[in-house]
């Protein structure tokens, strides 16, 4: 008999302090153990959480932490990964990267995680803030891992998907049956493992997908300048997994122009390239940042890089933007396993 996720699980709305999040993340999440190279790229803006993982990874590794910022080595928005810094990923275990997301930048954050994982475990935390250190990285990890593999044994598999919720969402789905399923549970323990922190979901690439999506926070550069989009959503039509990038419609007339912009980047930006599922049922609200709002239990999708070497899609890109649906009722295969972001399946 299914149950509903989160409702008696001992969810509290504040989990903890930014220094325990730091250990959540280096102790828990990336399992760092003595004698492990550690290297951090922070920015200005995420300086105070470089430090905090800095600290706790010191705690655990003396000495062999390296505490970077971005600022020192380039100009923001940096056009490219700077060479001194990808020379330093070569000799690390683990990887941190927690700078800002600035417009431009996701081709540079692309490179750092793609150096990272042919050498070390990589985490990765653009946008990071000491309110997502406080709730999402103080979440307990094992249960979250442990709900994820129970949400991805349900879609393994699964040929289709329906996605509709209250304001207006009504997607369809389809799925290749040679495409994989990506379980992001937060930890990330072995070499070439690699996952946003703070975390708590599955996704994979639609082979196709039709419908209409009504979006109340978008990713990549979009969350920080505009946060939450519950008073101006965005919805946008899906016709054979393409958006036509003048069918964008909010009231905010700026926010459309740049999101229509954003996707004629290249030839793949407007392509529906991820459909995934929060399973972090620890978080109690969004809070406009898309790095930890995305691992809330509802439906996430995005247009752009479909992430290839993970999903098995055929398909790149140079930006990647993800669209939250709020109170997603979704099935797959007609079988319900979220009604209005409450997961039935744990």
């Amino acid at each position: 008999m299914a149950s509903e996720v989160g409702k008696s699980k001992g969810v509290i709305a504040e989990l903890g302090t930014l220094e325990q999040g730091a250990r959540n993340a280096v102790e828990v999440c990336m399992s760092v153990k003595p004698s492990e190279r550690v290297l951090v790229l922070a920015d200005l803006a995420s300086l105070e959480v470089g430090q905090a993982i800095y600290d706790a990874a010191q705690q655990v590794s003396k000495g062999n932490v390296k505490l970077l910022v971005l600022e020192d080595f380039t100009e923001r928005p940096a056009e490219q990964l700077p060479t001194a810094i990808a020379d330093m990923i070569q000799r690390a275990d683990v990887t941190f990267y927690t700078a800002e997301g600035q417009p431009e930048e996701y081709p540079v954050r692309m490179t750092f995680m793609r150096n990272a994982v042919k050498f070390a475990r990589h985490a990765h935390m653009p946008n990071i803030t000491p309110e997502l250190m406080r709730t999402g990285m103080c979440a307990d990890y094992i249960e979250v891992s442990r709900i994820t593999k129970r949400i991805e044994q349900a879609v393994k598999g699964c040929r289709k998907a329906r996605v509709v919720n209250s304001a207006g969402t009504d997607l369809e789905l389809e799925f290749h049956p040679s495409w994989k399923w990506k379980a992001s549970d937060g930890l990330y323990h072995r070499k070439g493992m690699w996952g946003n922190l703070p975390d708590g979901e599955i996704f994979t690439a639609p082979f196709t997908g039709n419908g209409r999506i009504v979006i109340e926070e978008l990713g990549d550069w979009f969350s920080p300048k505009y946060g939450l989009l519950s008073k101006t959503p965005v919805s946008l039509q899906v016709e054979d997994s393409r958006v036509d990038p003048s069918s964008v419609c909010c009231t905010n007339e700026q926010l459309v122009k740049e999101l229509e912009e954003y996707l004629r980047t290249d030839r793949n930006s407007n392509r529906l390239c991820e459909f995934a599922i929060g399973t972090n049922v620890f978080l109690q609200y969004l809070t406009g940042n898309l790095l930890q709002d995305e691992k809330f239990p509802t439906v996430h999708c995005a247009f752009g890089n479909a992430y290839p070497e993970e999903t098995g899609a055929s398909w790149e890109s140079s930006t990647h933007v993800d669209a939250i649906v709020l109170k997603s009722t979704v099935s797959v295969d007609d079988r319900k396993i979220m009604d209005e972001g409450r997961l039935l399946v744990g």
